[in-house]
């Protein structure tokens, strides 16, 4: 995917030292954009390095059912909530209590201040007003954000339908290069592939915007060696027998992947 490396050597090349709140400190751009073209048939997984991309859509699927027990997200397949989890305080003062996330992601999607189903009424949306310009769902809730083990950093998803095809523009308000975005990027093509799905469309385009574009001081060495790795073919990509609003990760069915040797960047809490 030859858009994410130019996007991690305009980072690399022109970012500036920043701290951040890890205390690792990043080299940022603020305000970058990402265009990720989507074909039915495949699935757009880096291959200059592997990406682990079941837990992602694990993940995934627990969001769409507004799941926010970290064991329904472990259970599903997806463990790299439990760092933030642990160290969220709500959680240390009651240790003897299951942990959770809080109101994050998959609850704003789907109970809204406790009563409404942004996933459902966007779904409605896009059936009765296909070419509207306010099919919007956002994890942005600003009088809730206390409420969550982590702020979201992907906060608004705008959907699109140009000749039969759904297209998805993304802003993000904080994006980490190396090690969040193949994984933002696995997240929102598994939704619109299933929302397309649903909806009798063909998928078009992924569209990313951001706000603090940054690579972790201690991901920069990791990061010079992947930009030395020409991408490969994408895989091939099915769904099978899909269900929007119950989604297994066994209705994504990857196939042909072949991504050059890992690389192993750190997990910044």
């Amino acid at each position: 995917m030859i858009n994410y490396l130019n996007l991690m050597a305009e980072v690399l090349d022109y970012g500036v030292d920043v701290p951040d709140r890890t205390g690792t400190g990043t080299r940022e751009v603020f305000g970058t954009t990402l265009d990720v073209p989507l074909y039915k048939n495949k699935f757009p997984l880096l291959t200059t390095r592997r990406i682990f991309y079941s837990g992602v859509l694990a993940e995934l699927c627990c969001f769409i059912q507004g799941k926010f027990m970290l064991k329904d997200f472990k259970e599903a397949g997806c463990n790299y909530w439990d760092a933030n989890a642990k160290a969220w305080p709500p959680n240390i003062v009651h240790p003897n209590q299951p942990l959770q996330l809080g109101r994050t992601y998959g609850v704003q999607w789907r109970n809204w201040d406790y009563h409404f189903d942004q996933l459902a009424a966007l779904v409605g949306g896009l059936q009765a007003d296909p070419h509207g310009r306010r099919h919007i769902l956002t994890a942005w809730n600003p009088s809730e954000l206390h409420l969550m083990c982590l702020p979201p950093c992907h906060i608004m998803s705008q959907f699109n339908v140009q000749n039969d095809k759904l297209n998805c523009f993304v802003y993000q308000r904080s994006v980490d290069v190396c090690l969040g975005l193949p994984s933002d990027i696995v997240l929102y093509a598994g939704l619109v592939h299933l929302l397309a799905n649903h909806l009798g469309l063909d998928v078009g385009t992924l569209k990313f915007a951001f706000g603090s574009t940054h690579i972790y001081n201690n991901h920069l060495e990791q990061a010079e060696e992947q930009l030395l790795r020409t991408p490969g073919v994408e895989p091939d990509f099915e769904l099978v027998e899909p269900d929007l609003f119950k989604p297994t990760v066994n209705m994504f069915r990857i196939r042909n992947y072949e991504p050059q040797e890992g690389i192993k960047y750190a997990f910044n809490v």
